[in-house]
């Protein structure tokens, strides 16, 4: 029990008047022998014993009722009070969950409608010159307002303002805010409501902080939570989970290719007649949506649709389902980059002209264009190593060092010039691709000095000595070794796996693994590393320990089981990093690294979440850090297209970055229940159910805090009483 005018117990201690008095008023006489009294002892001393337990009785009832007057006074209530007293200010503050189950249709509304609705209702029953606080609440937290926090109408319009996030559920940063803001109040009460659909993610994120930041605000004031969905209601849901696109060769103009849509089924019920239609650019690809008959709960379900790329650049794919009651994960986005062009500078080691099969590019060039094509999307211009300069270059996406050597001391004619190894490290750095694959024309020492630690440490690893095997016993690629998180993991299993295993190695390079940076790929039977790589700035070096021609190998037994595999792998992997942009999920940050000519000041246009024109924009300022300029953008809530752009120029420049709804909101969609609650908190927090009686149920729960009401009716139950027992005492017998 806990009393909110404590110090008006001391109020019981009036009690002591009708004690004092019952002693002080009783009868005092002198005894006087009266002979004819002797014979009415026995009769007195009866009727003196009924008076007696009679008064006795009467004193007890008139004591507990200047107790019962105290103690009314003292406005006794529950310990553990769902709400504070009716009458006194208090400082509310609102916690609206706007995760994105809250956009789920219970009837016609959604629950953030009814969230909004109950929070309304909850301020029309606050006691005058009370404070309210609304935080809007995800994964993170934010305070809405009001500016004036006394100022209801204000209130109502924060309330107002609370929109919808692509967020996932956890009601610890809401909670830690709200208990911040109500220790900053001034009022003497505190309550905090939890506006939510009550997902059990929310609770059991952080189980543990959640619930002792619970207990924390229980001791400070008083916690509600307002359940703002049916927890007998089984949602239908599907989800959008990805969308992939399947070609052997890089996006490029003028090609029709399969996007592959992954839907997963995340309620309890089939969801039947689900419509999944693909955007490009925002465009349809297809005329009419492909309806799903049915999907089972818990199943993925795949569907295909093709599309035309027929832009170069940045594309963004887009994909969006019908059909379901949780609009916040239908849809999905993911951007793409279409080249109409893949230019490929071949800087050789070992030209033939008079011998072209035999040069060391060959094998390169064939299986970047096995066919032969005229005029193919992949351009390959192969220049001599001592020939090679910046102007090279220039438009360029990558570039091999097919067994070309850097230009020496001892010999300043041959090899690679120190101005284009100095314009390769820039080209690498501002994301461009490079392959390095050393034969004999190369030594360790002057690569090392160059490309390596000693120098502009383009390399992943320093080389080491030359490695011979005969070749009756040659060093073989290791299928089971390739780095699975890599862009060549598809050389683990068939028929990929095969052709890397039938690769015969007589020469590699030795690599100095310790204290480096650089990642191992692909390892030989042996244990050597073989196809390493490494990221420098915005772009990647590959190094591959052994030369890409048939001097220390037998690539040109089958050139097409490995080399072209390999060579598409590669230029897709490298030329994905040019793309300025990428996909993120919802509430992560977008990280741009921009060219020094577009200055440091910078835009995030946002999608509009009403789907206007008029897109909201953010101020973003570039940091310099480790001679990379580096624009960080977090303001990422809401699923849907951004672009980082420089002040000032159109909406759709600059990078683009796609976010996507963070699924683990819709992944278990169950709503906890009371006992839940209470099992996950250590104690049963007071839940009301958002609608039409909301406002009724919090002033029933604020009466039932006070226990005032049920003393004083205690108290003229017992006045009644005494004075019963007092007609009784003083009727005559």
């Amino acid at each position: 029990m806990t009393f909110l005018a404590p110090m008006m117990l001391a109020g019981a201690a009036a009690v002591s008047v009708p004690v004092a008095l019952h002693f002080f008023y009783r009868a005092r006489h002198t005894p006087l022998p009266w002979g004819p009294m002797r014979f009415l002892k026995e009769a007195i001393e009866q009727t003196s014993r009924r008076l007696k337990f009679q008064e006795v009785i009467l004193l007890i009832l008139r004591c507990l009722a200047i107790c019962l007057v105290a103690l009314a006074i003292a406005r006794p209530g529950a310990e553990n009070a769902a709400l504070s007293s009716r009458g006194d200010p208090v400082d509310a503050v609102f916690v609206i969950d706007t995760s994105f189950s809250m956009g789920a249709r219970d009837g016609e509304k959604t629950r953030l409608e009814r969230a909004k609705e109950a929070a309304l209702a909850v301020i029309d029953t606050l006691p005058a010159n009370s404070s309210v606080q609304v935080i809007s609440c995800a994964d993170r937290a934010a305070l809405v307002g009001p500016l004036q926090k006394m100022n209801m109408d204000q209130a109502r319009q924060a309330v107002g303002s609370v929109q919808i996030t692509s967020l996932s559920s956890d009601l610890l940063p809401g909670l830690s805010e709200a208990l911040a803001v109500a220790k900053a109040g001034t009022a003497g009460a505190k309550e905090v409501y939890v506006f939510t659909d009550m997902q059990k993610e929310a609770f059991e994120r952080q189980q543990g902080a959640v619930r002792a930041k619970c207990e924390e605000i229980k001791a400070a004031g008083n916690l509600v939570f307002v359940r703002c969905g049916d927890v007998n209601r089984k949602i239908p849901n599907v989800a959008v989970e990805d969308v992939t696109w399947h070609t052997e060769s890089i996006p490029h103009t003028r090609t029709r290719i399969p996007f592959v849509v992954t839907l997963r089924n995340t309620s309890s019920e089939p969801v039947k007649g689900t419509q999944v239609s693909l955007e490009l650019d925002g465009k349809a690809v297809e005329k009419d949506a492909v309806q799903v008959d049915q999907i089972d709960p818990d199943q993925t379900f795949p569907v295909t649709l093709t599309g035309s790329l027929d832009r170069a650049g940045v594309s963004v794919v887009g994909v969006r389902i019908k059909n379901d009651d949780v609009p916040g994960d239908d849809v999905f986005y993911k951007t793409i980059l279409v080249r109409d062009k893949v230019r490929v500078l071949l800087v050789n080691g070992t030209p033939k002209p008079e011998n072209p099969t035999g040069s060391g590019d060959h094998f390169v060039r064939t299986a970047l264009n096995p066919a032969k094509v005229p005029e193919y999307y992949i351009e390959t211009e192969t220049v001599a190593a001592n020939e090679a300069s910046p102007k090279n270059l220039d438009g360029t996406d990558i570039v091999y060092l097919l067994n070309a050597p850097v230009r020496e001391a001892a010999d300043p004619i041959a090899g690679m010039s120190a101005d284009f190894t100095l314009a390769l490290d820039k080209f690498v750095q501002s994301g461009g691709g490079l392959v390095v694959a050393p034969g004999d024309q190369v030594t360790a020492e002057a690569y090392n000095a160059v490309l390596g630690s000693g120098g502009s440490k383009l390399l992943p690893f320093d080389l080491g000595k030359i490695l011979s095997a005969t070749e009756t016993s040659p060093f073989h690629p290791a299928s089971d070794t390739v780095d699975e998180a890599s862009f060549l993991n598809k050389f683990r299993v068939a028929p990929y796996a095969q052709a890397l295993q039938a690769v015969s190695l007589f020469r590699v390079f030795g690599v100095t693994e310790a204290g480096a940076n650089g990642r191992v790929l692909v390892r030989t039977t042996s244990g050597l590393p073989y196809i390493t790589s490494k990221v420098v700035g915005g772009g990647e070096v590959v190094l591959v320990t052994s030369s890409l021609d048939e001097t220390w190998g037998n690539f040109s037994s089958d050139p097409g089981s490995f080399q072209v595999p390999l060579a598409v792998f590669t230029v897709t992997h490298l030329t994905g990093r040019k793309e300025a942009g990428g996909t993120a999920v919802a509430g992560t940050a977008l990280v741009y690294n921009p060219p020094p000519e577009l200055g440091t000041a910078f835009e995030l246009v946002q999608p509009s979440p009403g789907g206007d024109k008029l897109r909201p924009r953010v101020k973003l300022e570039a940091v310099e850090a480790d001679g990379r300029r580096t624009v960080t953008a977090t303001d990422t809530l809401l699923a849907g297209v951004y672009h980082v752009v420089p002040v000032g120029k159109a909406d759709d420049s600059g990078a683009v970055f796609t976010v996507n709804p963070d699924l683990r909101e819709s992944r278990k969609l169950a709503a906890a229940t009371d006992d839940d609650v209470e099992g996950w908190l250590g104690f049963r927090p007071a839940v009301v159910q958002a609608g039409a009686g909301t406002d009724a149920a919090v002033t029933q729960l604020r009466t039932r805090s006070e226990w005032t009401e049920y003393v004083l009716l205690a108290l003229l139950l017992l006045l009644v009483a005494e004075s019963a027992w007092a007609w009784v005492c003083g009727r005559a017998w």
